[in-house]
């Protein structure tokens, strides 16, 4: 079991390398991606529409709640015990990880210190800043920035919760179904900042590439040694 998460850290490690080298290799594979959602005519971004406006604030209202949720019924746990078979720990680890992960080390630490700023502000596309690599702090922006995404990061824990939560559920089929429909709305929500203007790709990948790692360490500290503990026991039972 320990095998596992360090192949899972290396993992998420060798991929933010991967990522670190090839936008800052080339770069303008950000400016090129956001070129393909920026109308130069009207200048003008594709996601400004009622319709995913609307979805943005659904999907936030969404990933607030499994979030406030799984907080309350960690707390029906820490008292009672299991709650519809779901251990403590599993229930703590989902308000954790937003907390973590999108609140701490993506909003507090990286979008307010790093200084890159949002595509819609960069001079390629009619603002008046300095577009920057991703991993490297420049000074184009002061507070809420693009690296990295906060949205995304909050897609990337709404994901990884539900994947987490659905190791409880016995019927197969629904595991499957709730998955893919979690994949595909986290997947819409991290994609509309980049349609909207508001963040670079790299900056999206970087969000559910560090959210991950705060994932994989958290599930370990929290539910993995504590499953290990418990397996040793057993054996020498």
């Amino acid at each position: 079991m320990q095998d596992d998460y360090r192949n899972m850290s290396l993992a998420v490690v060798g991929a933010l390398a991967v990522v670190f080298v090839l936008f800052n290799l080339f770069p303008g594979i950000d400016i090129w991606v956001s070129e393909r959602f920026f109308d130069s005519q009207t200048r003008q971004w594709t996601a400004q529409t009622g319709f995913f406006n609307a979805y943005r604030e659904l999907f936030n209202i969404v990933s607030i709640g499994l979030s406030v949720t799984c907080l309350i019924l960690w707390g029906v746990a820490l008292w009672r015990g299991p709650v519809f078979t779901v251990p403590r720990e599993v229930w703590g680890f989902v308000p954790l990880l937003y907390i973590l992960g999108p609140g701490l080390l993506v909003n507090a630490v990286l979008k307010n210190n790093w200084g890159r700023a949002r595509p819609a502000n960069v001079t390629e596309f009619g603002g008046d800043r300095t577009f920057s690599p991703p991993f490297i702090m420049s000074d184009q922006c002061e507070r809420n920035c693009s690296f990295v995404s906060g949205e995304g990061s909050g897609a990337a824990a709404f994901f990884i919760s539900v994947l987490v939560l659905s190791a409880y559920i016995a019927n197969k089929t629904l595991r499957r179904t709730i998955l893919t429909a979690a994949f595909l709305a986290a997947g819409l929500a991290a994609a509309l900042r980049v349609f909207k203007g508001r963040h670079f790709l790299s900056d999206t990948i970087g969000a559910i590439l560090f959210v991950s790692l705060v994932a994989v360490l958290l599930h370990w500290l929290l539910i993995g040694r504590i499953n290990s503990q418990a397996s040793r026991r057993g054996n020498h039972a």
